[in-house]
């Protein structure tokens, strides 16, 4: 398939939904894959990651920030261990493992049935975790990571779970066009995820143009769900809606 990345715009910046570059603004629905979950420049995980840096320790040595971020895991995902990894070449099998995504019914299931799993957490930078299934009683880890960027992460993940109805879907133009049948047979809806039909997926280069075009960023690739974001203008809505009774 294309590499569609090579066709993003060049950002110059990016806040909440919205990202500014190329000549104009996007609203970000791939949301680097669900790691901007929470926007972009929250101002909590910008602070914390402020106080961090001024503490001057950005090298990965022994910190108390991998405490912290150890129990908001401990918060998320209750009874689990953790393995944290400062990148995902770090785990082998990474790649394999299913993927868990906040707000996300089939990521409901994949808990309950007591799988290991990796979360998509919502921080561009997070580390790699993975989350042991039921059976495993040890926690692991790949090194020590910066101090910097585990306070980020933690406070974005603290952030998250005290934004319980950033999983609903609020946009009324959008939930009528996924009343149409013609929008049900090449989109799936489930929460702020949709998922495109394999028919969609086939013509993703097109889809993907014909939306930016329009002012809104697709995951460059349809494994990806899009993923709707926190708040959209009344234009921006009705526009969105009307793309996916095209598509």
């Amino acid at each position: 398939m294309t590499d569609l990345t090579r066709e993003f715009p060049v950002i110059e910046r990016a806040r909440g939904f919205r990202l500014y570059g190329g000549g104009g603004r996007f609203v970000d629905l791939w949301q680097c894959g669900g790691a901007a979950l929470m926007g972009h420049k929250p101002a909590n995980v910008v602070r914390n990651m402020k106080n961090a840096a001024e503490r001057g320790l950005f090298a990965p040595f022994p910190n108390p920030e991998a405490g912290r971020f150890t129990r908001v895991l401990g918060r998320l995902f209750p009874g689990r261990t953790f393995g944290v990894f400062s990148s995902q070449a770090d785990v082998p099998a990474y790649k394999k493992l299913p993927v868990w995504r906040p707000f996300c019914s089939k990521s409901s299931e994949l808990v309950l049935k007591g799988r290991a799993f990796r979360p998509v957490l919502p921080f561009p930078l997070a580390p790699a975790v993975v989350v042991n299934g039921k059976n495993c009683v040890k926690s692991f880890s790949g090194g020590f990571i910066s101090p910097v960027i585990l306070a980020a992460a933690a406070r974005a993940v603290y952030d998250m779970l005290a934004r319980p109805e950033r999983g609903t879907m609020r946009f009324n133009s959008i939930k009528r066009a996924f009343e149409l049948p013609e929008t049900q047979k090449n989109w799936r809806l489930d929460g702020i995820y949709i998922y495109p039909a394999r028919s969609v997926s086939t013509v993703w280069p097109a889809v993907f143009r014909r939306f930016m075009a329009g002012g809104f960023l697709l995951p460059p690739c349809p494994d990806n769900p899009i993923i709707l974001p926190d708040e959209l203008s009344k234009g921006e809505e009705s526009a969105l809606a009307g793309l996916f009774c095209l598509s």
